[in-house]
């Protein structure tokens, strides 16, 4: 069913992180931490980098938040829709998106996804839009476009407004159209793991003047963050860099997580989100319905976070081409052995792919299986949250987002891999579903 079996020996293979830090020139991460010594300011820095971002995401205007959940709530709140209004939305986020449309004064209504698309279902849509919905907030998971020409039609049809959440697509085109540009305005993340980060942040970018004025006055209107939490963040992220580099991963790196994983996953899952530090507390209240996010959340981003990001705007095309190229190479050979469970990728859209995802039955037969050849695959960090009992009062049947979360394997994809790294994944992918454990 997979094709023949490779013969001879496996070649010496160096072990594969599950994700790497984008931070493309290491002297950046120096600099920051020299500059996270400095009293922390927000000015000219930061100003600039809104203009550069507004550039390379084909949009007038941007913004810069702390983080990408503050930077939706400023938009909601710049919108002014009357309360309780239905924000249509997929269920497959981080909690505190769901609890941003929330402490607006607004109602999710959850829209499943398409079938291992990762991405808003047109017909879902239709089915959940109900007269009291007036906004439309279309997530591109993974790197992947969402249908946009028939999500935008039915938004036009309904008069909602349309917001993006592009926090793992920054960069990706649907028909030739940068994502974020679609509707009233578009928001991304700049987190630790993301192709342009700064440790924390958020960016807007809308072309709509009065919105970004307000968005603007919103941001400047945060208190700057401590010297000792910036340099805090600046040192963690260091960290991490060089932990989930390639070659100290192969030496070290790898034989930890492994531990880590048959003796307390959830410290993995803690690292996998930017946490060195496991917090039991705060992973106990992980998905949480709140009535205000927490004050620390708006700690306004800061010229120090500005210059790291430089340098990964610089080198966010090459990113996403290399990242094009390198998933080319593995899911070619995935299709040529008629692996199931692969993702279904918009022909009209140019995908970026932050991460590569396969659905499977048991995943973590295959995440085991994969570790035992030097693969460090990953779980989804996102939650369905139409099934939270937290969000319980806006729950629905998302049965396409459930299997996103429970069924679904993030394969290793960076720019510092490469062409033998993918070839090795898809060596051990076909090689367990050949095996007496067959999974899709």
């Amino acid at each position: 069913m997979f094709g023949a079996r490779t013969h001879g020996p496996l070649p010496l293979q160096r072990k594969l992180p599950r994700g790497q830090l984008y931070l493309p020139d290491l002297r950046r991460i120096g600099q920051g931490i020299v500059a996270s010594l400095a009293p922390p300011t927000r000015g000219a820095r930061v100003d600039a980098l809104e203009a550069r971002f507004a550039g390379a995401l084909e949009s007038r205007e941007a913004a810069l938040f702390p983080h990408a959940r503050v930077a939706l709530l400023e938009i909601l709140r710049a919108l002014d829709l009357p309360p309780g209004s239905e924000v249509l939305m997929t269920p497959v986020t981080i909690p505190d998106v769901v609890n941003a449309v929330l402490v607006a004064g607004l109602r999710p209504a959850f829209v499943d996804l398409d079938e291992r698309t990762c991405n808003m279902s047109p017909s879902s849509l239709v089915e959940r839009a109900s007269p009291a919905a007036r906004v439309v907030l279309i997530t591109h998971l993974s790197g992947l476009a969402s249908p946009m020409a028939a999500l935008v039609e039915i938004a036009t049809t309904r008069g909602l407004v349309v917001l993006e959440d592009c926090s793992q697509a920054m960069g990706t085109r649907y028909r030739g159209k940068m994502l974020g540009t679609f509707g009233k305005a578009g928001f991304y993340s700049l987190s630790t793991l993301k192709p342009v980060a700064s440790f924390h942040g958020g960016l807007a970018i809308t072309d709509d003047a009065a919105l970004a004025a307000s968005l603007r006055r919103a941001a400047r209107a945060m208190p700057v963050p401590t010297r000792r939490w910036l340099f805090t963040m600046f040192a963690r992220d260091a960290i991490l860099h060089a932990a989930s580099h390639p070659l100290p991963f192969s030496i070290a790196g790898y034989y930890g997580m492994a531990a880590l994983e048959r003796l307390a996953p959830a410290i993995v899952d803690e690292l996998q989100r930017g946490n060195i530090v496991y917090d039991a507390a705060r992973r106990a209240a992980r998905v949480k319905r709140k009535t205000e996010l927490a004050a620390s959340f708006f700690a306004a981003y800061t010229d120090a976070q500005a210059a790291l990001a430089e340098g990964c705007l610089d080198a966010m095309d090459a990113g996403n081409r290399r990242r094009v190229e390198l998933v080319t190479r593995l899911h070619e050979q995935l299709v040529a052995a008629a692996v199931p469970g692969l993702v279904r990728v918009n022909p009209l859209g140019s995908p970026t792919f932050w991460r590569y995802p396969l659905w499977t039955e048991d995943p973590e037969a295959l995440r085991a299986a994969l570790r035992r050849r030097g693969i460090d695959a990953a779980r989804t960090n996102l939650c369905c949250a139409s099934r939270e009992p937290a969000f319980a009062e806006h729950a629905a049947a998302t049965p396409n987002a459930v299997a996103f979360v429970d069924r679904m394997v993030f394969l290793p994809l960076h720019p510092n891999l490469d062409a033998r790294d993918m070839d090795h994944v898809a060596r051990a992918v076909i090689d367990h579903l050949r095996g007496p454990r067959k999974s899709g």
